[in-house]
């Protein structure tokens, strides 16, 4: 046999034997992954034309330009590297196998496509060697990393502690091996005069090593070393689909079907029908296979990489909610239950994982896949979801599995059926009552006027003022509305009330996982504000419609975003907004000047969930005298004060309590006054303050905790008419409809 042919056989026989079981193994697992998919519950929102064009400009910013993975910079930069190398590297396989056939084999048309004496290929010769280097740069970040924040060393703080740490340096050397057999095989051809480009820099300096060695060895190891490039990227194909690696494959699917404009958004409203349920209707997600199938997509594209965990309030107090776990182990059950879900197993063969509770109904439960505490500690503040670089929607699945637990379980923590009571009995989560919702009109010197479901609000009226449950009845949060009232009526906005017409939000409801009961809310408070002329589909006779102002960030989010699902279209404002705007307009001006440090803490429904950073500090920055300062957890990194989720009415016994984290990190900044915009925050932060105290760590009065209208109103020295500022209509005048507190 000639020499030739030995090396056309080893070449092309190695190559056909290495494709047909590198295919064959990944089509096996491809078909099982998108088996499971299939079985999914489908989400036909995600799937609609509008949706798919709409991410598909997403997908470029997203996957292309690398945008939240850059805002981690060292990490993110190294990933810029690696990722963009596997891009320009893939032209490398085709001529891989090219040269399996032909060793002077050059991706056609390449060198006849020039500009200024340079061809294609000069460029694309320097960008592959570029991105050799840069990729094995990008490897060095990221094994430095992994060394830094080692679990086995610096433990809960480290990221990457719940992953599967042999994995990622797995995947670290089967990127080094790709990069390596790339640049030896490209020495070889330069060595052998083939390098179709001069510009190959590494390359040609690679085929240096390899002069003077005998023709036919050179020709085999080319082709022993062309055999082995493919083998370390056939086999890290196969790697990928078997290992957290396998977000290369799916992200681009992942973030077709993703929630626009951001992934933290509304929750999923599958109307409730209690009339014409029977004993197969299933509330929410009891079961893996239950998912979405877009929530199937996240868990293959979980890269572990543990940003989500890094800024999560309970994981970071000691809680045992990590949301990379929590997507790890549902991933992991689901792959332990697929033979079944695909008809490969029998019920028999596979009882144990169908036996499984996919939430346990107490703590440490053995056969359940996540733990009663994992899912009641959740805030659903969104840190997860803001921070994940592929967008996976924790929140929702969490949710998904509250709804089952509380509404098919009545599976919850048992201090939270009081409030469900509360707001299904009387209205709010304290149990007061609709009849005392107009006591905190009493201390103001002018009249509400108070509209009556049924009677659309007088033209003249420009907010209706939702007052929320906490601004109504809770003596501290009474204040906060009442300073947001008296600065409305001194810059002449004219507004309206509920007053005893106005009912719970739902959202402590819905955030528990009872579903139905805030269902119920939501269309009763559709039909009130619709009544009353809010609707933006069907205005006023005047022509328009009545603006919703909510001071609660949590009013704020489920008017605004959840409501359009029960027919709820409405302009809803944050009484954040609607001040910067007054103030803005010289219509609210502070003259009294403050000497005081201040820091604002940003509510997760007003930051994160709705992207209201500026407005808030607008207001502060108003006031004279006054010296901001950032906590360094803030804006979108925002920490949250521990109340969301509903457990504001859920006792934490796990850990440090998350508002003391919280308080301590304000604390560090030497603060007088903590500011914020939320009747809930407000709460967390003074009983963080008042435990300071009481510890004897802080002296009283040293700090205090302001909301934002509060902070304003101290800086006003007159009302504005009798300023005699332009734009100030002396308050409201005589009320049109029935009014609430007296002269």
């Amino acid at each position: 046999m000639n020499e030739e042919l030995l090396l056309t056989l080893i070449r092309i026989g190695g190559a056909v034997a290495l494709v047909a079981v590198v295919g064959t193994l990944a089509a096996r697992r491809v078909q099982f992954l998108y088996g499971l998919v299939r079985k999914a519950r489908p989400q036909p929102e995600r799937v609609t034309r509008d949706a798919i064009v709409g991410n598909v400009k997403y997908l470029f910013t997203k996957i292309l330009g690398q945008q939240k993975l850059l805002r981690w910079s060292l990490p993110g930069i190294a990933h810029f590297f690696v990722f963009w190398s596997f891009l320009v590297i893939q032209t490398t396989l085709i001529e891989a196998v090219g040269e399996l056939f032909d060793p002077t084999f050059q991706i056609p048309f390449l060198n006849r496509i020039a500009l200024f004496g340079v061809t294609a290929y000069d460029v694309l010769g320097f960008l592959q060697d570029s991105f050799i280097l840069l990729t094995t740069l990008g490897i060095a970040i990221f094994a430095g990393i992994r060394f830094a924040l080692d679990p086995r060393r610096v433990g809960r703080r480290s990221r990457f502690a719940g992953s599967n740490l042999n994995q990622g340096w797995w995947v670290l050397m089967g990127e080094f091996l790709v990069v390596w057999t790339l640049l030896v095989a490209h020495g070889i051809r330069a060595a052998l005069d083939h390098a179709p480009t001069e510009a190959a820099f590494l390359s040609i300096r690679a085929g240096a090593l390899f002069e003077g060695m005998d023709p036919f060895v050179l020709e085999l190891t080319s082709a022993l070393m062309l055999i082995g490039h493919l083998g370390i990227v056939g086999w890290f194909l196969l790697f990928t689909l078997n290992s957290k690696h396998l977000h290369i494959a799916t992200i681009p699917f992942q973030e077709l079907f993703a929630r626009q404009p951001k992934a933290l958004g509304k929750l999923r409203t599958e109307l409730i029908d209690m009339e014409n349920m029977d004993e197969d209707t299933v509330l929410g997600v009891g079961v893996v296979e239950d998912f979405g199938f877009k929530h199937v997509l996240d868990m293959y594209t979980c890269t572990e990489c543990g940003r989500c965990q890094s800024q999560c309030p309970a994981w970071n107090t000691g809680k045992p909610l990590s949301p990379k776990m929590l997507v790890m182990d549902l991933r992991d059950h689901l792959y332990a239950k697929g033979p079944f879900l695909l008809g490969k197993e029998s019920e028999e063969e596979a009882a144990d994982v169908i036996n499984m509770q996919l939430v346990g109904d107490t703590p440490g439960q053995e056969n359940a896949v996540i733990d009663y505490d994992v899912l009641w500690s959740c805030t659903t503040c969104g840190a997860c979801v803001e921070e994940c670089p592929v967008d996976i929607e924790h929140v929702d699945m969490i949710m998904d599995m509250r709804r089952y637990k509380t509404m098919m379980e009545s599976s919850f923590p048992q201090e939270a059926g009081v409030m469900l009571r509360n707001v299904e009995n009387a209205g709010d989560p304290w149990g007061v009552g609709q009849s005392k919702r107009e006591e905190w009109t009493d201390k103001l010197d002018f009249d509400i006027p108070v509209l009556q479901p049924g009677t659309e609000a007088a033209p003249e009226l420009e907010y209706l003022f939702w007052t929320g449950c906490a601004g109504a009845v809770d003596d501290r949060s009474k204040k906060i509305t009442q300073a947001t009232a008296q600065l409305l009526h001194d810059a002449g906005v004219k507004f309206a009330i509920l007053g005893k017409n106005e009912t719970c939000n739902g959202d402590p409801a819905r955030r528990l996982g009872m579903e139905y009961l805030f269902q119920m809310l939501a269309m009763q408070n559709v039909e009130t504000l619709k009544s009353v002329g809010a609707d933006t589909t069907n205005p006023r006779a005047s022509g328009d419609h009545i603006k919703i102002l909510a001071w609660c960030p949590h009013c704020f989010n489920t008017l605004k975003n959840e409501y359009p699902d029960f027919d709820g279209h409405f302009e809803v404002l944050h009484h954040s907004e609607v001040l910067a705007k007054l103030i803005d307009d010289g219509r609210l001006v502070a003259t009294k000047e403050i000497e005081a440090k201040i820091t604002y803490h940003d509510p997760c429904y007003l930051g994160r969930h709705n992207e209201v950073y500026s407005a808030p500090r607008a207001v502060v920055d108003s006031v004279p005298g006054l010296q901001p300062t950032e906590m360094g957890r803030c804006r979108s990194n925002g920490f949250c004060c521990g109340a969301g989720g509903a457990r504001m009415w859920v006792e934490e016994n796990i850990g440090k309590r998350v508002n003391m984290e919280r308080v301590e990190e304000a604390l560090e900044m030497d603060p007088d006054l903590i500011s914020t915009a939320c009747p809930f925050c407000t709460t967390m932060l003074s009983d963080g303050i008042a435990q300071k105290v009481q510890e004897g760590t802080l002296a009283e009065g040293k700090v205090e905790v302001l909301d934002i209208s509060e902070v304003l109103q101290r800086g006003r020295l007159l009302p504005m008419a009798a300023q005699g500022v332009a734009g100030a209509g002396g308050g409201q005048d005589a009320p049109t409809q029935e009014p609430a507190g007296q002269a």
